[in-house]
């Protein structure tokens, strides 16, 4: 999962911008916690979901915009097991950004109203424009290129929705940094170091002692951060981090053993694994890989 920590993978000489069509149903409603440079954009478009940034839980519902600045921890979790959620997602370079925006900044959500419809609706364009490049055999701008004109079209497009919505941010949603909110930011990079550690030696006999006495905390202190800027316990994140590469295993292998999987991803046993599955979906990994297949 080292993969979700601090990256930007665009093709800069091409388009600096992901974009995402999300439709998820109960449980599968979930991103575990993690960050990147690039900025972050999302409007739900039907049902509901939680976004945990830093710490703190937003309930969001249908026709609500969320900013994830720059190196923000962040998560994303269903509400309620029954729920239903669709949303777009776009991504866009920080460094491209930084070259219209300036170096030291970060974007909040439109105060006006007719500023927060002309977001949503570039942001709505922008998953139509996915989905007609999935309609058309391409992943990504900067993907499966052949050099048709539609494509080149496709990418010209994409370019001046990213200048509208540019527009929209520096009128609207650029704020300098407060000296509390630099004060944050310094506690998060720290809280960035000792997960990127965990998410690196997740598979070993880790302990909150053990880790807090590594980065020179005192256990109380480090499980007090854990719970102000992931919203969860040292404990929970190791656990849930640990289920995460479970699942993908068994995705990858289905036919492999839960327990081989379970020990080999840090858990000291399968009761142990199969109590934090249930736990988080509800049913047992046997029962959840039936319904998969």
């Amino acid at each position: 999962m080292s993969e979700l920590y601090e990256s930007e993978d665009f093709i800069y000489n091409r388009i600096p911008i992901r974009i995402f069509n999300h439709c998820f149903d109960g449980i599968e409603i979930f991103t575990p916690t993690h960050w990147h440079r690039n900025i972050e954009f999302n409007l739900v478009t039907c049902g509901r979901i939680r976004r945990i940034v830093d710490g703190i839980q937003y309930g969001q519902t249908e026709g609500d915009i969320f900013i994830v600045n720059s190196g923000e921890i962040h998560a994303d979790h269903w509400i309620d097991e029954t729920d239903h959620f669709e949303g777009i997602t776009v991504q866009i370079s920080k460094s491209f950004m930084e070259r219209w925006l300036g170096g030291d900044f970060y974007l909040s959500i439109p105060e006006k109203a007719e500023d927060m419809q002309q977001m949503i609706n570039v942001l709505l364009q922008f998953g139509n424009l996915k989905q007609k490049k999935e309609q058309n055999g391409y992943a990504g701008f900067g993907e499966n290129l052949d050099g048709t004109v539609e494509n080149d079209l496709s990418r010209i497009r994409a370019m001046e929705l990213l200048f509208r919505l540019l527009g929209v941010l520096r009128m609207s949603c650029v704020k300098k940094p407060t000296e509390n909110r630099r004060n944050r930011e310094d506690s998060i990079n720290k809280i960035k170091e000792i997960t990127n550690y965990l998410d690196k030696h997740y598979t070993e006999n880790l302990t909150l002692a053990a880790v807090a006495e590594q980065f020179h905390y005192t256990s109380a202190h480090l499980s007090r951060l854990f719970k102000k800027h992931i919203g969860i316990n040292f404990h929970d994140h190791l656990q849930y981090l640990r289920l995460m590469n479970c699942v993908e295993m068994m995705k990858i292998h289905p036919e492999m053993q839960l327990t081989v999987i379970a020990l080999n991803n840090g858990f000291p046993n399968i009761k142990s694994f199969i109590e934090t599955f249930k736990r988080f979906y509800g049913c047992t990994p046997s029962a959840w890989m039936k319904k998969k297949r």
